[in-house]
């Protein structure tokens, strides 16, 4: 294979332009397959294709595209250092997959890197999607590294709306609860505008007064014309109303709704497509208890809404249990009711043994 030169005609190649609708194809794909890291990854990139980057003299003679997604500093540290190249290489086995086969052409490279102003290619590069116009990490409303949830309600229950909200952080959820009022003031009004902007999931309190405000039927909307996964909690007899209604409504009582805290977070992880991102929090939230009741607490979680762990996800809680003592010095995470080990060994098949003060091994 050889570099070509300058002198390229690049208005006769069909494969680039096909790319960016590729590349979308494949973010949806992995959002709806549990894969929901690689489609933020793709979702936030900027795209540049160096046209006829390489040449192979194979049948005839054939053009490789380099194709480059320059990826945001926010979203690069979604990928670990020693899986970019995995990466890489698994989205360029995919455009394969997806791109129709066209003579003389291919994808030759696919390369992942960090968004930089000065590169000339970056440049050049086409965004994936409109970028968000707000940073959510700039806004103020959220906190850091957990799932932004947008709570939309009336603002008679906004009692109730911050009960759920307090109920759901402990699971690694981060709630912006949403204020209803006739003319709000105009700093209000931008914080929901910017809640809304930078929002993942929009959870509504369906009450029976909720489609009577224009500015809760406002949000709903706005999460529908963005694509943004809505569930309504449907804590009285008024059914979602609208385009919403075709939306997945999940019954809990008003009145203990903070008693469903984990089965809303299920709600998540089973109909959203964003079981592992979810789950990945939820393990955090263990591995790094500070006290024995914080351990013991975010294990009754675990329990309550994990069914299955991968290799990856097991690993992650023996590793974290071996270097926190908050959890192997904590006896109630041991105990018949709780068992740590019970519950590794349910989600994952394996049989399990605790050895010496840390470790955990297969029988």
């Amino acid at each position: 294979m050889t570099s070509n030169g300058d002198s390229l005609d690049t208005n006769n190649f069909v494969l680039p332009q096909k790319v960016i609708s590729a590349l979308k194809r494949i973010r949806n794909y992995y959002e709806t397959n549990d894969e929901s890291i690689l489609s933020r990854v793709i979702n936030s990139s900027y795209v540049f294709v160096d046209y006829g980057a390489i040449y192979d003299n194979w049948n005839g003679g054939m053009h490789g595209h380099n194709v480059t997604l320059f990826v945001p500093e926010d979203e690069m540290v979604l990928i670990k250092l020693e899986t970019q190249a995995e990466v890489s290489k698994k989205i360029k086995d995919d455009l394969h997959k997806v791109l129709p086969k066209i003579q003389d052409e291919f994808i030759s490279e696919v390369y992942i890197e960090q968004i930089d102003e000065n590169d000339s290619q970056y440049s050049l590069a086409e965004p994936i999607s409109n970028p968000p116009s707000v940073n959510p990490e700039k806004t103020g409303l959220w906190a850091k590294g957990k799932l932004r949830v947008f709570l939309s309600h009336r603002d008679s229950h906004k009692a109730k709306a911050h009960e759920l909200a307090n109920a759901l952080e402990p699971y690694g959820v981060t709630t912006f609860v949403a204020h209803d009022a006739i003319k709000p003031m105009k700093e209000w009004q931008k914080e929901i505008e910017n809640g809304l902007n930078t929002m993942e999931i929009m959870l509504v309190l369906l009450t029976e007064d909720f489609h009577h405000s224009n500015w809760t039927n406002q949000e709903a909307g706005f999460a529908l014309g963005k694509g943004i996964p809505i569930i309504c909690l449907k804590v009285s007899n008024c059914d979602p109303q609208g385009f919403i209604g075709a939306r997945q409504a999940l019954k809990v009582p008003y009145d203990d709704i903070y008693v469903h805290a984990s089965e809303i977070y299920k709600a998540l992880i089973d109909h959203l497509g964003m079981g592992k991102r979810l789950k990945q929090i939820i393990i955090e939230s263990f591995i790094s208890s500070s006290s024995y009741t914080d351990a013991m607490e975010a294990l009754q979680r675990l329990k309550s809404t994990i069914d299955s762990l991968d290799e990856a996800e097991f690993r992650l809680i023996v590793d974290g249990y071996k270097k926190n003592n908050q959890l192997y010095g904590c006896a109630g995470i041991h105990t018949k009711r709780l068992s740590l080990i019970g519950f590794l060994e349910v989600t994952t098949g394996k049989r399990l043994k605790v050895e010496g003060l840390s470790q955990i091994t297969e029988r």
